[in-house]
């Protein structure tokens, strides 16, 4: 009976740990400071292939120290958004998983999702006043910012996120129909020994500050690929890479020139040796 007892109640504490581990764990993010429009670029993105149409994107501008990362999206009739920080899979404790959040939209009843709306709310001074809510939630060792609004939105909201500082920028596809990378001005990536986009993005280009851009359309992504990650490296790189390798070869091809000098020299000098102690044998017969 006392055995019985005994595995009745190891079964109930591993339910139990089971279940808070399930359990989500939500807080509240309280923004003290209000964010500053004049930290973002908002510009706006059209649908080249639906007749130039606003479409729902989300543009991430890394910096150049690669500690942060700005975000800004155009959104059209949301009334939520899961942002995914850069350390989502590790589900970590940051502190400060969001800052300098912006926000420039209307309620999406009250406005078109034109071109000229986005244009429009892109020159504004000052932030739009929404009621939101900003939480917290950890699932399945996974962490999700949730960006609540009372009603639809559409227009823009920035944040800015932090990152790992290393020159690999890793997140979780968001739910927009275009997913664009900026790099910092001076870096690049495509070069398979230092460094690709994966999966292979749909388009690059460089915009008028010569930064590279890469672009993700979401519906032409497959099912399983639900991340991005993006190895970039400075555009000297490969040039100093490559020079490097140059001076290495050059360098070996100088070694080995001057052992193949040096050993013709040995066997010149024993040549001398071997004549003079053939001459010196043959000068001692002669006294003998």
């Amino acid at each position: 009976m006392k055995m019985r007892t005994k595995s009745i109640f190891m079964l109930l504490a591993l339910l139990v740990v089971f279940m808070s581990g399930c359990i989500d764990q939500k807080k509240e993010i309280i923004l003290d400071e209000p964010g500053n429009i004049s930290n973002y670029e908002y510009e706006v993105f059209l649908d080249e292939w639906d007749n130039e149409i606003p479409a729902n994107t989300t543009t991430y501008y890394i910096l150049g120290d690669n500690t942060e990362v700005q975000v800004v999206q155009l959104v059209i009739n949301s009334s939520k958004l899961e942002i995914f920080p850069p350390d989502s899979l590790g589900g970590g404790s940051n502190e400060d998983p969001i800052k300098n959040l912006v926000l420039l939209a209307e309620h999406a009843n009250e406005t078109v999702a034109s071109s000229k709306t986005f244009m429009r709310l892109s020159n504004s001074s000052n932030v739009s006043d929404i009621n939101y809510t900003l939480t917290q939630e950890i699932t399945r060792n996974m962490k999700v910012i949730n960006l609540e609004f009372e009603e639809p939105v559409t227009g823009f909201i920035a944040y800015t996120l932090d990152t790992p500082g290393t020159q690999s920028f890793a997140f979780m596809k968001p739910d927009s129909e275009f997913i664009r990378v900026v790099l910092p001005k001076g870096f690049a990536t495509g070069n398979r020994v230092f460094g690709i986009a994966r999966p292979e993005p749909y388009d690059t280009s460089f915009d008028e500050e010569g930064r590279q851009t890469l672009l993700w359309i979401s519906s032409r992504m497959g099912a399983r690929e639900e991340a991005i990650q993006v190895k970039y490296y400075a555009e000297s790189a490969p040039m100093y890479f490559f020079a490097a390798i140059i001076a290495l070869l050059f360098g070996v091809a100088t070694v080995l020139s001057r052992y193949s000098r040096s050993k013709k020299e040995l066997e010149s000098v024993r040549d001398i040796f071997e004549l003079e102690k053939e001459y010196e044998e043959k000068a001692r017969r002669k006294k003998k």
